[in-house]
């Protein structure tokens, strides 16, 4: 059976979709599954073991340089791969309009999609044959899952694999010497990722700076700091010299490089961000902290994924997440947080966990 999942982006959205892929090869152990993907985000979908072709567009691209005849080439030579083969079934995870333009080029049976009650973009209901609703107030990668499930009829609950992303050789060797920093085992591994792409989502330094003394006065433990961009590293180099015997700041890596270091830590702090969605693809347990997104929409499934919700002082309330996300003012549902506070959060969690 071929099966094509069409999710373009983002980085997270994308890794949200991955039980998707478990579901299918589960419930057909022969299916040959490809992807369609923003060129941006090819590496990630490349990587994973389980997929095996991957159909690139660049959306971006191609609408700043419409009118050059270099990008209408590059589009029909994507619309030609595309077709060359009939799909069994086509799975429209992204629901908007760019994705409903690609899926009016496959060649295929069976187009499903979301249905116009959970449809992003409603032009997109032009381009499916088969629409479903996921229920109300469930997680988002079981709204993934939903749209998979109906498709086959079969609603059987899934193993959710822990598929490590395929790492060149070069990063397979500095990911040992990365692991070879902390040679005791009785030592907690530790991933801090303190980022995100929004300011709103971020915890202020001097709360995980008091959350992360807790955690070093209870635990033997060393701490791995992630970074993704510039200003991340200013904050991780902070924090990361308030625990100088105890902590290395990783340099910057490849998406699967990151989630194979996951793979290999006790436990990973994070914020409601790519490196949470990441994570909850290992069997590491996650600890996060979530303000102006719903935690149980976003969050990893299953017993070892803990998630704190800031509360919104302005009393608003949302299914997903803030609508003033990019403009508050404030931040507050996250600002207002005190590491002690979270601390208390956490620990119960975890020494129970253990």
């Amino acid at each position: 059976m071929k099966i094509l999942i069409i999710k373009t982006s983002s980085l997270g959205d994308i890794i949200q979709t991955f039980p998707v892929v478990d579901y299918l090869t589960q419930t057909i152990p022969n299916c040959e599954i490809d992807w369609v993907v923003e060129k941006s985000f090819l590496d990630l979908v490349t990587a994973h073991p389980k997929i095996n072709e991957v159909q690139v567009i660049d959306s971006k691209k191609w609408r700043s340089m419409w009118l050059q005849k270099d990008t209408w080439k590059e589009i029909n030579t994507f619309r030609q791969s595309l077709r060359k083969k009939t799909y069994d079934l086509v799975l429209d995870l992204q629901g908007n309009i760019k994705s409903g333009l690609v899926t009016a080029c496959v060649k295929g049976l069976r187009k499903v999609g979301f249905a116009r009650k959970t449809i992003p973009e409603w032009p997109n209901l032009l381009f499916t044959n088969e629409k479903y609703n996921p229920p109300k107030g469930k997680n988002i990668r079981e709204d993934y899952l939903y749209l998979a499930q109906s498709s086959l009829n079969i609603f059987n609950s899934i193993f959710e694999r822990k598929n490590k992303l395929k790492l060149n050789d070069h990063e397979s060797k500095k990911l040992k010497i990365n692991l070879g920093i902390v040679e005791k085992t009785n030592v907690k591994k530790v991933m801090i990722c303190p980022g995100s792409m929004w300011k709103n989502k971020q915890l202020n330094e001097e709360s995980w700076e008091q959350f992360l003394k807790l955690l070093s006065e209870k635990e033997n433990v060393h701490y791995f700091f992630s970074w993704g961009n510039q200003q991340e590293k200013m904050i991780v180099v902070g924090l990361a010299n308030k625990f100088l015997s105890h902590s290395t700041i990783l340099e910057k890596q490849s998406i699967p490089f990151l989630q194979n270091m996951m793979f290999e830590m006790d436990l990973i702090l994070t914020m409601d961000s790519l490196p949470l969605h990441l994570a909850g693809t290992t069997p590491t347990p996650t600890y996060s902290v979530f303000g102006s997104s719903l935690a149980n929409k976003y969050k990893p499934l299953g017993n070892v994924q803990r998630a704190y919700q800031g509360t919104c002082p302005y009393k608003k309330k949302f299914e997903k997440r803030c609508a003033i996300l990019r403009t508050c003012s404030t931040g507050a549902c996250m600002k207002n947080l005190k590491g002690d506070e979270l601390f208390h959060d956490f620990y119960g969690w975890w020494k129970n966990l253990r």
